[in-house]
């Protein structure tokens, strides 16, 4: 006999009082002023049978594991969903809250512990709501292909991206989306640090839209391959003009894979989560990451005298602030090792989501993708833990930005995919 399944969702806001910090930009000078469009949290209940998963989505830069095991805890303890199967996952948003990561070197954070208390109270609140909404329904899963977003920040014209947005459409009885995830990869940084109004950025404009024509829907975003793509070669300018065009380049992707999902009446649930170390790498001596950072200082000033493109010069000044940060990093992680972390794999019948704890780049989440035997894969970064970038060799290699201000090495991308793969194996 097949299971019924069942599922509800629900929306809560998540936006701190005006005057509080921002995560994202460590150029950035002073707190918020205001609101342009709300931070919010998504939550989506499913329950088959005695299986039940939980998938929230939230407008942050990221999260810590602490905070991540408060909610699952919090959540267990409200309605009974193992702790294993729930995964909390941030878009990622640069214009959102600071709070929730502690400080590092050469980025500009926050501890906020009163601000956790009320979204991890918010995030249990809304479990509980979404027990008391749970109806039959029936969901099925749609690919499309993005453009106009995301593209390679470090080499536009040949680098890597996963232009894939993958959707789970979840409808009610009469054939209503009750829910809608779409995961894309890329760095929601159509605003710049210049901006001090709350914002979700192109993916609350892609939801907002979406909601538009299905008013009564949930739309979730999670991210996907974003270490290596922003939008820095895509975007016109950096305003919510801009915002909301990029919004509805990625909410018409969505519209036209919703309308062709085929939808299953019934579906298996599961969730698997392995611990794991992410090994530090060797740090240079501070004489030579110092040296180092001198040299690509130079370039810029030789690239800013010979009226280099914006692209070259937004390239070599991240080049420089990832190298400033290297010497800081050098001193903060002196003596220690690794850090403690965690991959999971949440699976929602032909879908399995695969929740990383940190930023992977192109590569590594088309690897994944390609070697899952599940029919849809999708990767869902900055996931349940923000561990920041997880360069791979040839980043390493190029020294790029994300690569300098990484406390990692290229092994950790293929660490976390391997694990990820290995979870991946389990069903």
């Amino acid at each position: 006999m097949e299971k019924q399944l069942l599922a509800a969702a629900v929306e809560t806001d998540i936006t701190p009082p005006v005057g509080a910090d921002f995560d994202g930009y460590s150029a950035r000078e002073g707190t918020s002023l205001g609101v342009h469009d709300p931070l919010l949290a998504q939550l989506l209940l499913l329950k088959s049978g005695a299986d039940q998963v939980v998938l929230i989505s939230m407008d942050l830069l990221g999260v810590e594991l602490d905070f991540t095991q408060r909610v699952r805890l919090g959540i267990q303890q409200a309605i009974g969903v193992p702790a294993h199967c729930t995964v909390v996952a941030c878009s990622h948003t640069h214009s959102g809250a600071a709070g929730f990561l502690p400080a590092l070197a050469g980025i500009r954070r926050s501890e906020d512990p009163e601000l956790q208390s009320i979204v991890a109270r918010k995030l249990v609140g809304a479990a509980i709501w979404a027990r008391g909404r749970l109806q039959p329904v029936r969901l099925g899963v749609g690919k499309g292909a993005v453009e106009g977003i995301g593209r390679n920040r470090n080499n536009p014209e040949s680098g890597p991206v996963d232009d894939e947005v993958i959707v789970l459409r979840v409808d009610d009885k009469a054939g209503t989306p009750l829910a809608v995830l779409m995961n894309y990869g890329c760095h929601p940084t159509v605003m710049g640090y210049q901006n001090l109004l709350f914002s979700a950025d192109y993916p609350g404009a892609a939801r907002a839209t979406l909601r538009r024509i299905y008013p009564e829907t949930i739309f979730m975003y999670t991210n996907g391959a974003s270490g290596d793509v922003s939008t820095r070669f895509t975007r016109r300018e950096q305003t919510f003009a801009e915002v909301e065009r990029m919004g509805r380049i990625l909410a018409g992707e969505v519209l036209k894979v919703i309308q062709s999902i085929v939808i299953q009446e019934s579906v298996d649930l599961g969730a698997h989560v392995e611990p794991m170390e992410l090994k530090f790498r060797s740090f240079p001596a501070a004489e030579e990451a110092k040296r180092k950072m001198e040299r690509l200082q130079t370039k810029l000033e030789e690239l800013k005298a010979a009226g280099a493109s914006h692209g070259e010069i937004r390239r070599a000044t991240t080049q420089v602030e990832g190298a400033t940060a290297q010497v800081l990093l050098a001193k903060e992680f002196a003596g220690r090792t690794h850090s403690n972390s965690q991959v999971q794999v949440l699976r929602i019948g032909d879908l399995a989501l695969v929740g990383l704890p940190g930023e992977p780049f192109t590569r590594t989440v088309l690897e994944i993708k390609s070697l899952s035997k599940h029919p849809c894969t999708a990767v869902v970064s900055h996931s349940n833990d923000e561990q920041g970038y997880f360069p791979d060799a040839a980043s390493v290699a190029e020294g790029t930005y994300e690569a300098l201000i990484s406390p990692y090495g290229a092994d950790v991308a293929e660490g976390v995919r391997d694990v990820a793969l290995q979870l991946l194996r389990k069903d």
